[in-house]
C-alpha cells in the first residue's frame, strides 16, 4: 500500500529527481525547485504529493482545484498535472493507486471532474488513463508567450 502524503522543502531533492526521470531532462537546480515551491505555495488549492512505498519515494503528481461558475450545480474541479512514476518501478500499480489516490482527494475536496492535459506522443500513458476511466474530451491547446526565452522564474 503507497503512502501518499503532501510534499515538504524536505522533499525537493526527491522531487527534482522525480521529475527529471520523467522526460530525461536535466534537473532543476536547489535553490531555482525551492523559487518554485514557495511561489506554489503561495497558490490556494495547490499541492504537490510524493507517493512512497515501504518508506522509498516512488511518484509524484499534482492537483489544483479550480473553482468554476460554469455549470450548475458544480462549483469545483481539479486539474492533475506531473504523474510520474520512478522508473525502477514502473508497470508495478503504483501509478494505479496514485491515480486513485487524487480521485479520491479531488473527490473529498467536492470536484465534479478530474482533468488531465497529456502530450501526444505518451501513447502509453492514454492508454493507462483510459483504462482508468479518462475519456478523451476535446483538444488541449496551448501558447507560448515567451518564445525566444525560456522561463526561469516561477512569477
Amino acid at each position: 500500500m503507497l503512502d501518499i502524503r503532501p510534499v515538504s522543502r524536505d522533499d525537493l531533492p526527491v522531487l527534482i529527481q522525480l521529475y527529471a526521470e520523467m522526460d530525461g531532462e536535466p534537473p532543476l537546480s536547489r535553490n531555482h525547485a525551492e523559487e518554485i515551491l514557495s511561489a506554489i505555495a503561495q497558490i490556494p488549492n495547490y499541492q504537490i504529493y510524493l507517493a512512497y512505498l515501504n518508506q522509498e519515494p516512488v511518484g509524484t503528481f499534482s492537483l489544483i482545484y479550480v473553482i468554476t461558475m460554469m455549470h450548475r450545480g458544480y462549483h469545483k474541479f481539479a486539474v492533475l498535472d506531473a504523474v510520474t512514476v520512478t522508473p525502477k518501478v514502473r508497470g508495478q500499480g503504483i501509478g494505479t493507486q496514485m491515480m486513485q489516490a487524487a480521485l479520491q482527494l479531488s473527490t473529498e475536496a467536492g470536484c465534479y471532474k478530474v482533468t488531465l492535459s497529456s502530450n501526444l506522443k505518451r501513447t502509453r500513458a492514454h492508454q493507462f488513463y483510459q483504462a482508468l476511466g479518462f475519456e478523451q474530451h476535446g483538444w488541449s491547446f496551448k501558447c507560448v508567450l515567451n518564445k525566444d526565452t525560456k522561463q526561469e522564474s516561477p512569477a
